[in-house]
Protein backbone atom coordinates (compact mmCIF):
# COMPACT_ATOMS: atom_id res chain seq x y z
CA UNK A 1 0.00 0.00 0.00
CA UNK A 2 2.83 2.15 1.18
CA UNK A 3 4.35 1.64 -2.65
CA UNK A 4 1.17 2.59 -4.36
CA UNK A 5 0.70 5.58 -2.00
CA UNK A 6 4.87 6.29 -3.59
CA UNK A 7 3.63 5.83 -7.09
CA UNK A 8 0.69 8.30 -7.00
CA UNK A 9 2.89 10.74 -5.16
CA UNK A 10 5.40 10.33 -8.08
CA UNK A 11 3.21 10.40 -11.18
CA UNK A 12 1.66 13.76 -9.58
CA UNK A 13 5.10 15.57 -9.18
CA UNK A 14 5.27 18.73 -10.89
CA UNK A 15 7.75 18.74 -14.16
CA UNK A 16 11.19 19.89 -12.80
CA UNK A 17 11.30 22.22 -15.78
CA UNK A 18 8.09 24.00 -14.63
CA UNK A 19 9.23 24.36 -11.36
CA UNK A 20 12.29 26.22 -12.51
CA UNK A 21 9.64 28.81 -14.77
CA UNK A 22 7.38 28.89 -11.42
CA UNK A 23 10.76 30.02 -9.57
CA UNK A 24 11.92 32.46 -12.29
CA UNK A 25 8.03 33.60 -12.25
CA UNK A 26 8.51 34.30 -8.58
CA UNK A 27 12.03 36.24 -8.84
CA UNK A 28 11.10 40.27 -8.83
CA UNK A 29 14.50 41.11 -10.89
CA UNK A 30 13.33 38.58 -13.71
CA UNK A 31 10.16 40.15 -14.08
CA UNK A 32 11.80 43.90 -14.36
CA UNK A 33 13.81 42.57 -16.82
CA UNK A 34 11.72 40.54 -19.01
CA UNK A 35 8.67 43.36 -18.43
CA UNK A 36 11.60 46.02 -19.95
CA UNK A 37 12.47 43.63 -22.92
CA UNK A 38 9.56 43.17 -24.19
CA UNK A 39 8.27 47.09 -23.35
CA UNK A 40 11.15 48.55 -25.17
CA UNK A 41 11.80 45.19 -27.56
CA UNK A 42 11.85 48.24 -30.67
CA UNK A 43 14.27 50.45 -29.31
CA UNK A 44 16.48 47.42 -28.20
CA UNK A 45 16.58 46.00 -32.04
CA UNK A 46 17.11 49.63 -33.03
CA UNK A 47 20.31 49.88 -30.86
CA UNK A 48 21.69 46.36 -31.16
CA UNK A 49 21.49 47.37 -34.71
CA UNK A 50 22.97 50.66 -35.06
CA UNK A 51 25.61 49.28 -32.43
CA UNK A 52 26.27 46.26 -34.62
CA UNK A 53 26.52 48.62 -37.93
CA UNK A 54 28.82 51.51 -36.09
CA UNK A 55 31.19 48.59 -34.90
CA UNK A 56 30.58 46.59 -38.49
CA UNK A 57 32.20 49.77 -40.41
CA UNK A 58 35.04 49.59 -38.22
CA UNK A 59 38.69 49.69 -40.35
CA UNK A 60 40.48 47.43 -38.35
CA UNK A 61 37.27 44.98 -38.24
CA UNK A 62 36.84 43.35 -41.88
CA UNK A 63 36.33 39.93 -39.98
CA UNK A 64 33.13 41.23 -39.06
CA UNK A 65 31.44 40.56 -42.55
CA UNK A 66 29.39 37.84 -43.07
CA UNK A 67 29.57 35.42 -45.83
CA UNK A 68 27.19 35.91 -48.46
CA UNK A 69 25.81 31.74 -48.13
CA UNK A 70 26.08 31.87 -44.33
CA UNK A 71 23.83 34.84 -44.60
CA UNK A 72 21.47 33.27 -46.90
CA UNK A 73 21.16 30.07 -45.29
CA UNK A 74 20.64 31.70 -41.77
CA UNK A 75 17.29 33.71 -43.30
CA UNK A 76 16.62 30.84 -44.51
CA UNK A 77 16.48 28.72 -41.49
CA UNK A 78 14.81 31.45 -39.55
CA UNK A 79 12.19 31.48 -42.15
CA UNK A 80 11.30 28.04 -41.87
CA UNK A 81 11.14 28.26 -38.31
CA UNK A 82 9.09 30.64 -38.20
CA UNK A 83 6.69 29.19 -41.14
CA UNK A 84 6.59 26.05 -38.75
CA UNK A 85 5.49 28.14 -35.41
CA UNK A 86 3.17 30.01 -37.14
CA UNK A 87 1.52 27.00 -38.59
CA UNK A 88 1.73 25.37 -34.72
CA UNK A 89 -0.09 28.55 -33.41
CA UNK A 90 -2.90 28.37 -36.07
CA UNK A 91 -3.52 25.04 -35.50
CA UNK A 92 -3.45 25.65 -32.33
CA UNK A 93 -5.63 28.73 -31.92
CA UNK A 94 -8.40 27.09 -35.04
CA UNK A 95 -8.85 23.79 -32.45
CA UNK A 96 -8.85 26.02 -29.29
CA UNK A 97 -11.44 28.03 -30.27
CA UNK A 98 -13.59 25.80 -32.04
CA UNK A 99 -13.55 23.79 -28.49
CA UNK A 100 -14.45 26.69 -27.06
CA UNK A 101 -17.54 27.34 -29.27
CA UNK A 102 -18.27 23.89 -28.80
CA UNK A 103 -18.40 24.27 -24.98
CA UNK A 104 -20.39 27.24 -25.20
CA UNK A 105 -23.29 25.50 -27.09
CA UNK A 106 -23.49 22.96 -24.59
CA UNK A 107 -23.45 25.26 -21.91
CA UNK A 108 -26.09 27.04 -23.41
CA UNK A 109 -28.14 23.88 -24.12
CA UNK A 110 -27.87 22.60 -20.81
CA UNK A 111 -29.53 25.87 -19.40
CA UNK A 112 -32.07 25.47 -21.29
CA UNK A 113 -33.17 22.16 -20.22
CA UNK A 114 -32.81 23.79 -16.56
CA UNK A 115 -34.85 26.73 -17.53
CA UNK A 116 -37.27 24.61 -18.55
CA UNK A 117 -36.92 22.52 -15.33
CA UNK A 118 -37.68 25.82 -13.43
CA UNK A 119 -40.70 26.17 -15.31
CA UNK A 120 -42.47 23.03 -14.30
CA UNK A 121 -41.36 23.03 -10.88
CA UNK A 122 -42.82 26.72 -11.03
CA UNK A 123 -46.09 25.58 -12.40
CA UNK A 124 -46.31 22.61 -9.33
CA UNK A 125 -45.58 25.19 -7.11
CA UNK A 126 -47.02 24.17 -3.71
CA UNK A 127 -49.76 26.88 -1.82
CA UNK A 128 -47.06 27.23 1.06
CA UNK A 129 -44.50 28.37 -1.68
CA UNK A 130 -46.96 31.10 -3.31
CA UNK A 131 -44.84 33.99 -2.14
CA UNK A 132 -42.37 32.30 -4.66
CA UNK A 133 -44.08 32.72 -7.57
CA UNK A 134 -43.09 36.34 -8.75
CA UNK A 135 -39.63 35.91 -8.27
CA UNK A 136 -39.51 32.55 -10.01
CA UNK A 137 -42.10 34.04 -12.88
CA UNK A 138 -39.42 37.64 -12.82
CA UNK A 139 -36.35 35.12 -12.86
CA UNK A 140 -37.73 32.94 -15.83
CA UNK A 141 -39.09 36.18 -18.12
CA UNK A 142 -34.99 36.84 -17.40
CA UNK A 143 -33.61 34.21 -18.85
CA UNK A 144 -36.00 32.57 -21.61
CA UNK A 145 -35.59 35.26 -23.90
CA UNK A 146 -31.70 35.82 -24.07
CA UNK A 147 -29.69 33.79 -26.80
CA UNK A 148 -26.40 32.39 -26.98
CA UNK A 149 -24.80 35.73 -28.24
CA UNK A 150 -25.87 37.69 -24.97
CA UNK A 151 -23.88 35.07 -22.51
CA UNK A 152 -21.76 35.70 -20.36
CA UNK A 153 -24.14 38.13 -18.99
CA UNK A 154 -22.53 41.60 -18.05
CA UNK A 155 -23.02 44.91 -16.92
CA UNK A 156 -21.00 47.83 -15.27
CA UNK A 157 -19.18 47.08 -12.07
CA UNK A 158 -20.94 49.53 -10.42
CA UNK A 159 -24.13 47.60 -11.03
CA UNK A 160 -25.90 44.58 -10.06
CA UNK A 161 -27.27 42.10 -12.37
CA UNK A 162 -30.88 41.84 -12.70
CA UNK A 163 -29.87 37.32 -12.30
CA UNK A 164 -27.93 38.19 -9.33
CA UNK A 165 -31.04 40.32 -7.86
CA UNK A 166 -33.98 38.10 -8.65
CA UNK A 167 -31.33 34.98 -7.23
CA UNK A 168 -30.88 37.64 -3.82
CA UNK A 169 -34.85 38.26 -3.50
CA UNK A 170 -35.36 34.30 -3.84
CA UNK A 171 -32.89 33.19 -1.55
CA UNK A 172 -33.46 36.12 0.98
CA UNK A 173 -37.29 34.94 0.76
CA UNK A 174 -36.16 31.12 1.65
CA UNK A 175 -34.38 32.26 3.89
CA UNK A 176 -37.37 34.04 5.75
CA UNK A 177 -39.37 31.30 5.45
CA UNK A 178 -37.39 28.80 6.96
CA UNK A 179 -37.48 31.03 9.98
CA UNK A 180 -40.80 31.68 10.01
CA UNK A 181 -42.60 27.98 9.72
CA UNK A 182 -42.23 24.65 9.45
CA UNK A 183 -43.43 23.64 5.74
CA UNK A 184 -44.18 19.68 4.97
CA UNK A 185 -42.42 17.08 3.29
CA UNK A 186 -43.37 17.53 0.11
CA UNK A 187 -42.92 21.42 0.33
CA UNK A 188 -39.41 21.39 1.59
CA UNK A 189 -38.16 18.38 -1.36
CA UNK A 190 -39.62 21.10 -3.74
CA UNK A 191 -38.27 23.80 -2.48
CA UNK A 192 -34.67 21.93 -2.45
CA UNK A 193 -35.31 21.15 -6.22
CA UNK A 194 -35.63 24.61 -7.07
CA UNK A 195 -32.64 25.86 -4.99
CA UNK A 196 -30.89 22.75 -6.96
CA UNK A 197 -31.72 24.18 -10.49
CA UNK A 198 -31.05 27.81 -9.60
CA UNK A 199 -27.14 26.97 -8.35
CA UNK A 200 -26.87 24.55 -11.88
CA UNK A 201 -27.89 27.93 -13.81
CA UNK A 202 -25.36 29.65 -11.70
CA UNK A 203 -22.51 27.25 -12.27
CA UNK A 204 -23.32 27.48 -16.12
CA UNK A 205 -23.23 30.97 -15.84
CA UNK A 206 -20.03 31.09 -14.52
CA UNK A 207 -18.47 28.11 -17.09
CA UNK A 208 -19.78 31.17 -19.73
CA UNK A 209 -17.63 34.11 -17.91
CA UNK A 210 -14.57 31.75 -18.10
CA UNK A 211 -15.25 30.35 -21.53
CA UNK A 212 -15.34 34.40 -22.16
CA UNK A 213 -12.21 34.84 -20.21
CA UNK A 214 -10.67 31.93 -22.60
CA UNK A 215 -11.35 34.21 -25.45
CA UNK A 216 -9.96 36.84 -24.26
CA UNK A 217 -6.66 35.20 -23.57
CA UNK A 218 -6.61 33.82 -26.98
CA UNK A 219 -6.48 36.94 -28.18
CA UNK A 220 -2.40 37.39 -26.90
CA UNK A 221 -2.05 34.36 -29.52
CA UNK A 222 -3.48 36.32 -32.40
CA UNK A 223 -1.21 38.98 -31.76
CA UNK A 224 1.73 36.57 -31.52
CA UNK A 225 0.75 35.10 -34.79
CA UNK A 226 0.47 38.37 -36.28
CA UNK A 227 4.06 39.70 -34.83
CA UNK A 228 5.49 36.41 -36.16
CA UNK A 229 4.05 36.67 -39.69
CA UNK A 230 5.47 40.02 -39.52
CA UNK A 231 9.31 38.61 -38.90
CA UNK A 232 8.60 35.83 -41.40
CA UNK A 233 8.01 38.91 -44.03
CA UNK A 234 10.93 40.62 -43.42
CA UNK A 235 13.12 37.58 -43.09
CA UNK A 236 12.02 36.48 -46.42
CA UNK A 237 12.75 40.43 -47.55
CA UNK A 238 16.11 39.96 -46.51
CA UNK A 239 16.91 36.73 -47.94
CA UNK A 240 15.15 37.71 -51.21
CA UNK A 241 18.10 40.88 -51.22
CA UNK A 242 20.82 38.73 -50.04
CA UNK A 243 20.32 35.64 -52.21
CA UNK A 244 18.83 37.49 -55.60
CA UNK A 245 19.74 41.16 -55.44
CA UNK A 246 23.01 40.70 -53.88
CA UNK A 247 23.01 43.49 -51.44
CA UNK A 248 25.86 42.30 -49.25
CA UNK A 249 28.06 43.09 -52.00
CA UNK A 250 26.58 46.79 -52.63
CA UNK A 251 27.04 47.13 -48.69
CA UNK A 252 29.23 44.54 -47.35
CA UNK A 253 29.05 46.03 -43.84
CA UNK A 254 25.35 45.45 -43.10
CA UNK A 255 24.52 41.95 -43.51
CA UNK A 256 25.96 41.38 -40.00
CA UNK A 257 23.93 44.25 -38.03
CA UNK A 258 21.00 43.16 -40.14
CA UNK A 259 21.39 39.47 -38.97
CA UNK A 260 22.21 40.19 -35.25
CA UNK A 261 19.15 42.30 -35.05
CA UNK A 262 16.84 40.13 -36.59
CA UNK A 263 17.83 37.27 -34.08
CA UNK A 264 17.51 39.61 -31.25
CA UNK A 265 13.72 40.83 -32.62
CA UNK A 266 12.95 37.18 -32.95
CA UNK A 267 14.07 35.53 -29.38
CA UNK A 268 12.47 38.67 -27.74
CA UNK A 269 8.91 37.49 -29.95
CA UNK A 270 9.68 33.54 -28.76
CA UNK A 271 10.03 35.23 -24.93
CA UNK A 272 6.48 37.24 -25.41
CA UNK A 273 5.18 33.60 -26.71
CA UNK A 274 6.52 31.81 -23.62
CA UNK A 275 4.81 34.43 -21.24
CA UNK A 276 1.51 34.12 -23.25
CA UNK A 277 2.14 30.00 -22.90
CA UNK A 278 2.40 30.13 -19.45
CA UNK A 279 0.04 32.82 -18.57
CA UNK A 280 -3.08 30.58 -20.63
CA UNK A 281 -1.43 27.62 -18.79
CA UNK A 282 -1.63 28.80 -15.29
CA UNK A 283 -5.21 30.58 -15.85
CA UNK A 284 -6.12 27.25 -16.91
CA UNK A 285 -4.81 25.35 -13.99
CA UNK A 286 -4.93 28.31 -11.53
CA UNK A 287 -4.86 31.58 -10.31
CA UNK A 288 -4.68 34.67 -12.84
CA UNK A 289 -3.71 36.85 -9.89
CA UNK A 290 -0.71 36.20 -9.24
CA UNK A 291 0.19 35.41 -12.92
CA UNK A 292 -0.20 39.60 -13.72
CA UNK A 293 2.59 39.82 -11.27
CA UNK A 294 4.93 38.21 -13.99
CA UNK A 295 4.29 40.67 -16.59
CA UNK A 296 3.42 43.55 -14.64
CA UNK A 297 3.84 46.01 -17.22
CA UNK A 298 1.45 43.95 -20.35
CA UNK A 299 -2.10 44.83 -20.20
CA UNK A 300 -3.74 41.74 -20.55
CA UNK A 301 -7.52 41.49 -21.58
CA UNK A 302 -8.78 39.92 -18.59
Amino acid sequence: MSTHKAQRLQIYEPVPGLKILVQLSNNSLIRVIVATITRHQLAIVGLVFVATLIFSMRENAPWLSVPKQVAIEFFSAVSQSLAALLGVLIVFLTFTSQLIAQRRYEDYYTLQIQIDQLIRLTQSLPSELSNFDKTLIALINYLVPLHLKDFPISANSSQVLPWEKLLDNFKNEHELMQVQQKCSLATHLHQQQILLVINNMEEILERFSRLYNRILEMSRFILAIVKLSFLLGVSLLFLLLFGIIDLQRKFPDLSLPVIVSLAAWVLIALLELVLDTWFFYKNLYGSSSHDLRFFPNKKYPI
